[in-house]
């Protein structure tokens, strides 16, 4: 599975959550994934609690994720927890502190640790 799909089955998990829904109803974030590995970028999108995700560059982007391939997909497909790589400065996120706590809780609500 690549990393568009396992964005899209994330999306699918976080918007079919109805306590992720609620958490997220006052958050609107655009959020850019970047492999560092690979020549594509990815992006999640939060309008209202509602996700969206695709392929590409956003503009105006509150939250950068940037990690090798491998490390995002296992993050987003529930296989790993970001901790690991994050403390081991293989995962680099930039952005308000809120906003990376709240993709951890989010992934944290869908996986599980």
């Amino acid at each position: 599975m690549n990393l568009e799909d396992i964005l899209s089955r994330f999306v699918d998990q976080c918007n079919n959550n109805q306590r992720l829904q609620e958490m997220n109803r006052d958050w609107t974030r655009r959020i850019q994934l970047v492999a560092d590995d690979a020549p594509v970028r990815y992006w999640i999108r939060s309008e209202a609690g509602r996700l969206t995700a695709g392929h590409g560059e956003l503009d105006g982007v509150d939250l950068e994720v940037r990690a090798p391939l491998a490390i995002l997909e296992g993050i987003f497909s529930g296989a790993m927890s970001p901790t690991e790589p994050y403390n081991a400065g293989d995962l680099l996120v930039r952005g308000h502190q809120d906003d990376v706590m709240r993709l951890d809780i989010i992934t944290l609500l869908i996986w599980g640790e």
